[in-house]
């Protein structure tokens, strides 16, 4: 038996058939060569066909990616004039807030309604004592009207976090270790 392979897909095909058992190409030796040609240029048609137009595609990305470009500068643009009318953070003038004499309205801190507190600015921090030496704090700011301290308080080290209530001229003292606050009021000069 004569074995030959398809000229189109590659198949071993035994006997003499016309055409191919796998994919149905003629087997003619005479036209061999042209169908595998017809069937290469008839698959490249399909191929095409078959596939959207990439150009149009690019085309297409490519607005989208300009429009969205074009709307980021927009936007952003809008924002900036929003937010323009907000003030940069000042440590400076944030220290300056604290600045002058506490008092302990409750009497928790210092036992007596009438002890004074006194904060001064120096460098980058406010330093914070009381007339008996029963309390001194170091503290720094980290955002609008909000502190961190490190407060001795009758000999005993804490760290707080701080809230100035400028309406009230109230600095609120919150231990995160031990879940308590207490504050202290500016006196009025």
């Amino acid at each position: 038996m004569e074995s030959n392979n398809c000229p189109n897909c590659g198949t071993k095909i035994q006997g003499k058939t016309k055409f191919c058992t796998n994919c149905g190409a003629s087997l003619k030796s005479s036209n061999n060569q042209n169908n595998a040609k017809k069937n290469a240029e008839v698959n490249l048609v399909e191929e095409s066909l078959n596939q959207p137009n990439k150009g149009k595609r690019l085309s297409i990305a490519f607005l989208g990616i300009v429009v969205l470009t074009v709307l980021f500068f927009i936007g952003k643009s809008f924002l900036k004039d929003v937010d323009s009318s907000e003030k940069p953070f000042s440590p400076i003038e944030q220290l300056t807030k604290l600045e002058g004499k506490w008092y302990d309205p409750a009497g928790i801190i210092l036992e007596e309604k009438e002890a004074v507190i006194i904060l001064t600015r120096k460098d980058n921090i406010v330093v914070g004592k009381d007339e008996n030496g029963l309390f001194e704090a170091k503290i720094t700011p980290f955002g609008s009207n909000n502190y961190q301290a490190i407060v001795h308080l009758r000999g005993v080290k804490g760290d707080f976090a701080l809230h100035f209530y400028e309406e009230e001229n109230k600095l609120v003292f919150f231990s995160t270790l031990t879940k308590s606050s207490w504050n202290i009021k500016k006196l009025k000069k």
